[in-house]
């Protein structure tokens, strides 16, 4: 994965989860949550710990993410087939004090390989090249205008960054971040 790729994600189960109780019901779940605001923690999926030849790729896209946004906010992914978020998201009409569901609809992209912290400069003004990834920073900032939640990881050698941001702006983003990608010599998948 050198080459400099970015590409829609799709496929995938998210959910949002708020409130002072936030953490103690995912933990209730065996859901591990970040320790603190603004930090992610991820599982892999149960066939990539089966599977001790799983690229280190495919276990970071599959495994289940959490990211914490705020003190009780949570935003959760997983891309897992038979994902377990459908069996963690409360029933609307068993609601709990102190835990509330926020939908989560986002568009999903990928921007990874050689040259993403240089693409990353040109369309939004957090220097990603010198976030410390191994503290598992989230980073919520504007990218080309838009406001998106962003996850940077280190996936063998090489920058992965992952980006959510409303759906409703899904499609500019994509064109307008696919476009920087191609003009620096990557490439574009939609």
């Amino acid at each position: 994965m050198s080459a400099l790729e970015f590409k829609r994600r799709n496929g995938c189960e998210r959910f949002g989860l708020k409130g002072p109780l936030a953490a103690e019901w995912l933990e209730a779940r065996g859901i591990a949550v970040p320790a603190a605001p603004n930090r992610w923690t991820a599982a892999a999926r149960p066939s990539a710990i089966a599977d001790p030849g799983a690229d280190d790729e495919s276990m970071a896209d599959d495994g289940l993410l959490v990211a914490r946004l705020g003190t009780g906010e949570f935003f959760l992914e997983d891309c897992a087939a038979g994902s377990r978020l459908r069996t963690l998201e409360p029933a609307p009409e068993s609601p709990q004090s102190g835990v509330y569901p926020v939908l989560r609809e986002d568009a999903a992209f990928s921007l990874s390989g050689a040259g993403s912290y240089d693409v990353l400069a040109q369309v939004c003004n957090v220097n990603f090249a010198d976030l410390e990834l191994a503290s598992q920073p989230v980073i919520m900032t504007l990218m080309i205008g838009v406001a998106v939640l962003v996850v940077p990881q280190m996936v063998s050698a090489w920058p992965r960054i992952r980006i959510w941001c409303d759906p409703t702006f899904g499609e500019y983003l994509e064109e307008s971040l696919g476009t920087v990608v191609t003009e620096s010599g990557g490439n574009y998948r939609r």
